[in-house]
């Protein structure tokens, strides 16, 4: 599975936009249709994130312009967010966000973005496979955590001639075409699993969840390599029966992605801690000390409590090293503006490559508001 999270993604994206100056101005908020009186719930909630950016003062053309996208029917089923990032009037990011929402909604204006949202949506660049097993052969879809579009689609046609038990009888029939039948059964899954086994090859997921008709469910896992297989989540049913099944499955492949999160921020809170105890100086924590890490582009991953963070700001500056904690600390830099601590954090990660998780502060080293795992140590103590 790839380890690394969304800000490698987000420097693909904005890197030039966000070494430089220029406005900002961001939206993210529900745009689920399952809510009662669907259209008017719509209306409210434009004209709020209208007025929110007008009262920051965005130009009429920038609010247009995030009206517009917020307008467009999200085409996932709901629960679903929406973000929507501007700069300099231009549109640079419309992203659909599967699930509820990550976080309070986020409304702004300003010289650095609120990326914290993408942040919580997509923790991990994690692709996930789910697939559907029958008797005829299967189908299964890639997607990638806190992306709505399907990355690869693939159906597997399999025999379809004989898929049923030949009825009761006592004829000298029927076991050799109940045995045809079973072995035509395990031919089509072989098949979905040759294939299943080449997607896990090529798109290295941290997940593959395996729904359908009992029978082909079981005959399908047996086939998979050991390395699909250690991705298995089996949903004990049918989503295609009925909407009740649909429903239990969607829960299913939500639980089975929280987990998997949940493991890798395990991971690295485990990490912390245990180089933290050893005193190998290579954690760092505190915001000042994970602004330091960030100036030298020492941070490898760095981990943030935004509510822990609270209000405080920082200095976002126009050039390397991207962030400091004061004037002097800018090393004669232009600086951009004091801008809340969160947004400077993740603006230096992603400017600096490291990895960004999203954390409580209870499960970092003296339950500190940040930490950073560095990509080198620090110098030992100097004595005093």
């Amino acid at each position: 599975m790839t380890s690394t999270n969304a800000t490698s993604e987000l420097h693909r994206i904005l890197g030039e936009r966000l070494e430089g100056g220029g406005t900002w101005a961001w939206a993210y908020g529900d745009v689920s249709g399952n809510v009662e009186d669907p259209r008017r719930q719509a209306a409210l909630r434009l004209r709020g994130i209208e007025e929110t950016l007008r009262a920051q003062g965005a130009s009429d053309a920038v609010v247009d312009l995030v009206a517009a996208e917020f307008e467009q029917e999200p085409g996932v089923p709901s629960p679903v967010a929406r973000y929507v990032l501007v700069h300099d009037d231009v549109v640079v990011l419309s992203e659909v966000l599967p699930g509820h929402l990550h976080g309070p909604e986020s409304v702004g204006v300003g010289a650095v973005p609120d990326l914290v949202p993408l942040v919580a949506h997509r923790p991990v660049d994690l692709p996930f496979l789910v697939v559907h097993a029958g008797k005829e052969g299967g189908a299964f879809r890639a997607y990638r955590l806190g992306h709505a579009a399907v990355a690869v689609e693939q159906q597997v046609e399999g025999r379809n001639d004989t898929l049923h038990y030949a009825k009761a009888g006592t004829g000298w029939k029927q076991p050799h075409w109940q045995q045809h039948t079973e072995e035509i059964w395990k031919q089509n899954q072989s098949e979905v699993a040759s294939a299943l086994d080449a997607a896990v090859r090529d798109l290295r997921p941290g997940l593959v969840v395996v729904a359908g008709d009992v029978t082909a469910r079981e005959l399908l896992v047996k086939s998979l390599s050991n390395e699909a297989k250690a991705l298995v989540s089996v949903f004990p049913g049918d989503p295609r029966a009925d909407t009740a099944s649909k429903q239990a499955f969607v829960e299913h492949v939500e639980t089975a992605l929280a987990r998997v999160v949940a493991t890798h921020r395990h991971d690295l809170e485990d990490l912390l801690r245990t180089h933290t105890g050893r005193g190998d100086n290579q954690v760092v924590t505190g915001i000042g000390s994970v602004v330091e890490a960030l100036q030298q582009a020492q941070g490898a991953t760095v981990a943030v409590d935004a509510q822990a963070v609270g209000d405080r700001t920082l200095l976002a500056l126009a050039g390397a090293p991207w962030v400091a904690t004061a004037p002097e600390q800018a090393a004669g830099t232009p600086v951009i503006g004091a801008v809340p601590a969160v947004c400077a954090l993740v603006r230096a990660a992603v400017l600096t490559d490291a990895d960004l998780v999203l954390v409580n502060a209870a499960s970092l080293p003296g339950g500190a508001p940040a930490a950073a795992l560095l990509r080198w140590p620090v110098g030992p103590t100097v004595p005093a």
